[in-house]
């Protein structure tokens, strides 16, 4: 049962940070982030080419949400990078899957526009396809590939972003986060935007996150204020953003969004910053700051110590839509560090019976308890748990220590 504060800190460090090395390193000492993988798509008529990276330690036994990035030549590498820091402590270790071009402006225009600032764009308006071949094709090949959560993000930039939008309201059953950076919605006059309200009015999207990048396209020639009075072509993109953002705010009370506004990022640069920001936005509920307060446990009661936990994993599961627990071999550590760190056996107790109440069929559970009243001198309740664990699966630490009693 010893556990000495050094050491459980150590190792609560290892198990927090070892998600952090998530490229890895073939024979030939390359780095690799991702595989190509490839499927043809009767949707499109065509084959579809995309970059997948599984974080570092992937298990096949456990589910991972998976994150779709558009223009994956682009924005895969930011965001992969971007797991690196955040997964862990920030957000839930995911799979990301870039999908790459053939015919950008087919698949990202809602409409069919001709031709659109100074560019031909006859292929234009095959966002319909393309989010049918997201969901009906891309979806199904990579959870048959990979062991994947109810839980999918899509992330776009410019119009990218306007195909994010677009699978918002049109789409909203395909994923549960939308991340959309400095969306093009002036295409087609703001025709997305235009239709917007009535859109809002259908489904519901309050379970769904929405966050919302817009860069700074106008400068310091006039404010957000002065500009929605502007009506030439280089204030268009900011215009219509403030738009939407107008219509997000008439209906925030049946949404869940977050619009932010980078007034020193133009639409280039603005992609790092709004990724970092939004995969933090959409993944608001993930960090559990409260249950650091082990580590000055006097100052709360039991009731404050192990309440977080149920509350933590209980919002945990809803957005994973399945029963999701804390790690066993943590909250036994913290248990033993409350016996043997702190001195306060009432609350070590706490963790090891809420690790009992989370892990009923682990008979580990029974077997730290056992040794915890064998600690405090409580035969009978020492030889209880002991007697279990060794009923459910012959556990053999059990059986010696039950021999000990003896």
């Amino acid at each position: 049962m010893k556990v000495h504060k050094t050491g459980l800190v150590i190792a609560l460090l290892i198990f927090c940070f070892k998600g952090y090395a998530q490229f890895n390193q073939n024979d030939e000492k390359q780095l690799v982030i991702g595989n190509v993988d490839s499927l043809f798509s009767e949707i499109l008529q065509e084959q579809r080419e995309v970059w997948i990276h599984t974080p570092k330690n992937f298990d096949n036994t456990k589910k991972y949400p998976v994150i779709y990035v558009l223009d994956a030549s682009n924005q895969f590498y930011a965001v992969t990078g971007m797991l690196k820091q955040l997964t862990r402590l920030k957000i839930p270790k995911s799979i990301i899957v870039g999908v790459t071009n053939t015919d950008r402006t087919r698949d990202f225009t809602p409409t069919n526009v001709k031709f659109q600032r100074g560019h031909k764009s006859e292929t234009s308006g095959g966002a319909g396809n393309f989010i049918k071949f997201i969901d009906q094709e891309l979806k199904p090949f990579i959870n048959n590939k990979y062991p994947i959560e109810s839980n999918s993000t899509i992330i776009g930039h410019s119009t990218g972003g306007l195909f994010v939008l677009y699978s918002y309201l049109y789409h909203e059953d395909v994923f549960d986060n939308y991340l959309a950076i400095d969306p093009s919605l002036w295409w087609d006059k703001e025709d997305l935007v235009k239709k917007t309200e009535s859109q809002l009015a259908k489904g519901n999207r309050k379970e769904k996150s929405l966050y919302i990048a817009v860069a700074n396209s106008i400068g310091k020639t006039m404010d957000t204020v002065k500009v929605r009075k502007d009506k030439s072509v280089p204030t268009e993109q900011i215009r219509a953003n403030l738009k939407f953002h107008d219509i997000l705010v008439k209906n925030s009370k049946t949404l869940n969004f977050n619009w932010e506004y980078f007034k020193n990022e133009d639409h280039g640069s603005i992609v790092i910053p709004a990724q970092y920001n939004g995969l933090r936005s959409i993944f608001s509920w993930f960090p559990f700051p409260e249950m650091w307060r082990f580590n000055t446990p006097k100052k709360y009661s039991v009731k404050q110590l192990i309440t977080p936990f149920y509350s933590h994993y209980k919002k945990i599961s809803s957005h994973m839509n399945r029963e999701i627990k804390p790690d066993w071999a943590l909250v036994n550590d913290i248990g033993s560090f409350m016996l043997e760190g702190h001195k306060l056996p009432k609350k070590a107790l706490a963790y090891y019976e809420m690790n009992l109440d989370f892990h009923p069929d682990n008979s580990n559970s029974y077997l730290a308890l056992g040794k915890f009243h064998a600690a405090e001198k409580n035969k009978v309740k020492a030889i209880e748990y002991f007697t279990k664990a060794i009923e459910m699966d012959g556990n053999k630490e059990a059986k010696t220590e039950l021999d000990k009693m003896k």
